[in-house]
């Protein structure tokens, strides 16, 4: 919890600046940070007109999106505000887009732009009390905010007896720091089903309702105060909700039976729907929690991970998530050739025991896919030897990309040739039929995979800057990695980069020969001697901890940026000011040594009643003093994104970081 540092000094009457004879800080340059959009999501063909939160947002001239099916355009901008047109084309796929703006300051951090089927509504205030709620037709996706402290936003809606419908609220899973909490209630207002955290920080239930009638689903913060930022998607569905399906990995040329597990599973003529050719199947009996189905995977379907979604007079699901493996399966038995897939249901009293022969000095990989698909399986494995001494464990393993990780992976050198035993084991409930996993088995497959260091990169005119890469390396591969990229800006040059044999780390060193600020261009970068393009996991604006959601992204933006005269830093990122009074607190100013004019300064996003006194600095001045003035009628509140902005003679802006103001 943040305390409130009162700054009510006496004042004089009149804003100076400070002097110091001490040395100069380097000056910061200030790129720009995306916080928020508002709304989340829309559908295709729409366009949609989005707020964007954030800061040092002016002069935003180009919206990136990191892959087709939707365009963008600034509107308008302000140094803590965005408004964008977004277009989203009618063939826009389903789910998540990433995007970014680019000004003459760099290129932003990428926020998530959600494409949905269902019909869109917007929040409508005042919805803040059982009497108030906001009348809904479902099936449809709000887009709400709980911008203020106090607000809570309640949605009527009428369902039938018997029918089941889904609750499921985005924020934390659509890079937002909102931390909600979702009950239903009936036309009473009696509480029927209430939950909070269920993914990441979001919460989501599923109903059957017993009669016909009127019924509401409200939503609340369980943070202390609101924020402007705080915005999210609530879908009001009777489509189905996907959790996982089992088996998790499908072998090319196989056709296997395959049962889905989530909720709403009520329509057995629905279709599937894959997100890649070399797939089909269809839906053979559907139970409410789960369903039967039948997939086909073509010997010419691509591996790696896949999406497969459930359509039908409802609606679309979300995707599910499987693995398409060419990895031979386990013939059953003692394991004795190498590479093996197995596939399996996780339980934790009933763990799933294999026995493999092993040499003396064989390296062997085991490793888990579960959770990183969409499992709920929290994996633990452990290798014992023939007489039940154990060898080797590992419950979360070091996998490159994955945040939060709960699938287990060990490399193990076996001393001894023997029998071994390998366990597996779910952490995460006593038992269930919805826990999938494949657990692949394999011997040393030498390969480096490219990660960089990240997604963006800005340079000044004429400078020069590095593009960091580094190497995953694995079972052995220690051979020269030469890099490659393409698209760069026009006007910038790169000079080819290396990892040399046996190290990690590279790098491409750019050069900004004749660009101007605000050029830039999507880079991709690869090699010869590695499996795909270099990627960076970007975590998405949202709130701490595992309260976070994250993008692969196979490129990066390369950005030139003009150089900053002067930066601005606060001392203090809270100030509160009594009504009738000031507050007062110095703003830390660096310069470039040819910094010329006085700067001026002002505050955007001020809680209403509250002034501030012009304040004035010349190049060499430490800092500036700023006060704050509330009206002794001004309503109590605060505004958790003043920006204080100076500018200089000569047009040249630049705005402190953000700070909370509290009229008490």
């Amino acid at each position: 919890m943040q305390r409130w540092i009162p700054l009510l000094l006496c004042l004089p009457a009149a804003v100076t600046a400070v002097f110091s004879e001490t040395s100069p800080q380097p000056v910061q340059h200030r790129a720009p940070v995306l916080s928020s959009v508002y709304p989340q999501g829309g559908t295709p063909g729409a366009t949609v007109h989005a707020l964007v939160y954030g800061e040092h947002l002016d002069r935003a001239a180009t919206v990136l999106f990191a892959a087709d099916g939707i365009a963008g355009r600034v509107v308008q901008s302000a140094s803590t505000k965005l408004e964008l047109e977004l277009t989203i084309a009618p063939q826009a796929r389903f789910g998540p887009h990433y995007f970014r703006i680019v000004s003459p300051r760099g290129a932003s951090n990428v926020l998530l732009f959600r494409v949905g089927d269902q019909p869109h509504l917007m929040e409508k205030e005042p919805n803040t009390a059982l009497d108030r709620a906001q009348i809904v037709d479902g099936p449809v996706t709000i887009n709400g905010r709980l911008d203020h402290d106090g607000d809570h936003d309640f949605f009527q809606f009428r369902a039938g007896a018997g029918e089941t419908w889904i609750f499921d609220l985005r924020a934390a899973r659509n890079g937002n720091g909102l931390d909600a909490a979702m009950g239903l209630l009936d036309d009473q207002g009696r509480r029927l089903q209430f939950e909070e955290d269920v993914f990441i920080w979001d919460p989501f239930f599923a109903h059957t309702f017993d009669k016909a009638g009127e019924y509401i689903v409200v939503v609340q913060p369980t943070h202390r105060s609101n924020d402007p930022n705080f915005a999210y998607q609530l879908d009001i569905r009777r489509a189905p909700w996907l959790e996982t399906l089992s088996p998790l990995a499908l072998a090319p040329g196989a056709t296997v039976e395959v049962t889905f597990h989530g909720a709403g599973l009520l329509e057995p003529g629905a279709r599937l729907e894959f997100d890649a050719g070399g797939l089909s199947g269809e839906l053979i009996e559907a139970r409410g929690n789960s369903a039967s189905a039948r997939i086909r995977v073509s010997e010419s379907a691509a591996e790696g991970p896949r999406q497969v979604t459930i359509a039908g007079k409802w609606g679309r699901s979300n995707p599910a998530v499987f693995l398409v493996d060419k990895t031979p399966p386990s013939p059953g038995g003692e394991i004795s050739t190498l590479p093996v897939s197995i596939t399996g249901t996780a339980r934790y009293r009933q763990p799933e025991r294999f026995w493999l022969q092993a040499g003396a000095g064989q390296r062997v990989t085991f490793e888990v896919a579960a959770q990183r698909y969409g499992s709920p399986v929290d994996s633990m494995l452990r290798v014992r030897d023939e007489n039940g001494k154990q060898v080797a464990a590992n419950d979360d393993g070091d996998i490159a990309g994955v945040p939060f990780n709960k699938d287990s992976r060990i490399v193990h050198t076996f001393q001894e040739a023997g029998r071994y035993q390998v366990e597996m084991r779910n952490l995460y409930a006593v038992t269930g039929e919805n826990f999938p996993y494949r657990l692949r088995i394999s011997g040393p497959e030498p390969r480096a995979e490219l990660m960089l260091a990240a997604d963006r990169l800005h340079l000044h005119p004429k400078g020069k800057a590095k593009l960091k890469v580094t190497a995953v390396r694995r079972d052995g591969f220690d051979g020269e990695i030469p890099l490659e990229i393409t698209g760069l800006p026009e006007g910038v040059k790169a000079k080819a980069g290396v990892i040399p044999p046996g190290k990690v780390e590279g790098e491409i060193e750019v050069e900004a020969a004749e660009a101007a600020p605000g050029a830039c261009g999507v880079v991709r970068v690869w090699s010869s001697a590695a499996s795909g393009d270099a990627w960076y996991s970007a975590r998405i604006a949202s709130g701490g901890g595992e309260g976070a959601t994250f993008a692969a992204l196979k490129q990066a933006v390369i950005a030139v940026a003009e150089k900053p005269r002067f930066s601005l830093e606060p001392n203090t990122r809270n100030v509160v000011v009594v009504r009738g009074g000031a507050a007062e607190f110095p703003l830390l100013i660096r310069w470039q040594p040819d910094s010329a004019g006085p700067v001026r300064f002002k505050a955007e996003n001020l809680p209403p009643g509250v002034d501030m006194d012009p304040a004035e600095a010349r190049p060499g001045a430490e800092s500036v003093r700023i006060r704050l003035k509330a009206a002794g009628d001004a309503p109590a509140g605060r505004s958790a994104r003043v920006s204080i902005l100076g500018a200089d003679g000569g047009g040249h802006t630049q705005a402190a970081p953000k700070i909370t103001v509290q009229v008490d």
